[in-house]
């Protein structure tokens, strides 16, 4: 899991926060995949979950999940 987060104005628009979200979940899930949190779970025969967190401020969350 990582856990990112980004600054919004109050008043920032729906567009606006998408494109936040996108940038912090796209850089979560790519310091996931840079880092290799993974690895050390491949050879245990389970799945592998790999998910990121984008927090706008206190009340705006989003999450993504891949699956290995």
């Amino acid at each position: 899991m990582e856990f990112k987060y980004e600054k919004c104005a109050p008043k920032a628009t729906p567009e606006a926060k998408q494109k936040l979200f996108e940038k912090a979940l796209s850089d979560g899930m790519g310091q996931i995949k840079d880092r290799g949190y993974y690895k050390k779970y491949i050879d245990r025969g389970k799945t592998i979950y790999q998910a990121a967190f984008a927090f706008l401020g206190r009340d705006d969350i989003e999450m993504r999940v891949e699956v290995l």
